[in-house]
């Protein structure tokens, strides 16, 4: 029987967790503040502290996991609303490096030292940081760098080109299964698809994923 309420138990909590989930919205961990991943790991615990002290009522566990969601939300929508708020919960970029300079100031109001910054650096594919013009901390604790001019990849504008813009590629085809919805978006009927298939000597169960450019070009990956 105790067997049988933890099961119930854990069920509750994963629900109200998925819940919970949608309603805070998707992030990444690398683009959610340090509130947002302390706030993200209490639910989590008081979870799996639901799921398995059969002493604890499960409406309490519910109760304070559906409060920290809550706060979080809440201070997630103040911050959009108020720059000040923002600066107050999420804090503010930090300048490590200017203009080529180490601020070693702002390395310890970062909270950082030198061989943080190194490592991070080398990360980001600079191990130099003479190639580095400016290191900017983000509220997120990533660093981004910007090189100096001569480090800087080249782009078409380098070159005085304008690329051809390719537009999004749709997939009409997944795991065999035609997607209709995603043919109508693309503005590709069933009937061309079939017909360019056919062409290939290919039917859709033999294609693993198949796409439509904005040139309704199909290129197709068999299984």
């Amino acid at each position: 029987m105790e067997f049988v309420y933890i099961l119930v138990l854990s069920l509750v909590s994963i629900t109200v967790l998925f819940i919970l989930t949608k309603l805070i919205g998707f992030r990444q961990i690398s683009e959610m503040s340090f509130f947002d991943y302390v706030v993200g790991i209490s639910i989590g615990s008081i979870a799996a502290e639901m799921a398995t002290n059969i002493d604890i009522e499960w409406w309490k566990g519910v109760t304070a996991m559906v409060f920290y969601a809550v706060v979080g939300i809440l201070l997630s929508y103040i911050s959009q609303k108020s720059i000040k708020a923002r600066k107050l919960i999420s804090g503010q970029p930090i300048i490590l490096i200017d203009n080529g300079k180490i601020i070693k100031k702002n390395l310890n109001k970062a909270r950082i030292e030198i061989n943080d910054l190194l490592t991070s650096a080398r990360g980001s594919g600079y191990f130099n940081l003479s190639d580095i013009d400016y290191a900017i901390m983000e509220t997120t604790g990533k660093i981004s760098f910007l090189p100096v001019a001569l480090k800087r990849p080249l782009n078409p504008k380098d070159f005085n080109f304008a690329p051809e813009k390719e537009g999004l590629y749709i997939n009409v085809i997944i795991d065999g299964h035609i997607m209709e919805k995603d043919l109508k978006n693309a503005n590709f009927s069933r009937e061309e698809l079939e017909r360019q298939l056919r062409n290939k000597g290919k039917k859709p169960e033999d294609i693993l994923l198949a796409t439509v450019d904005v040139k309704k070009q199909l290129t197709l990956y068999e299984k």
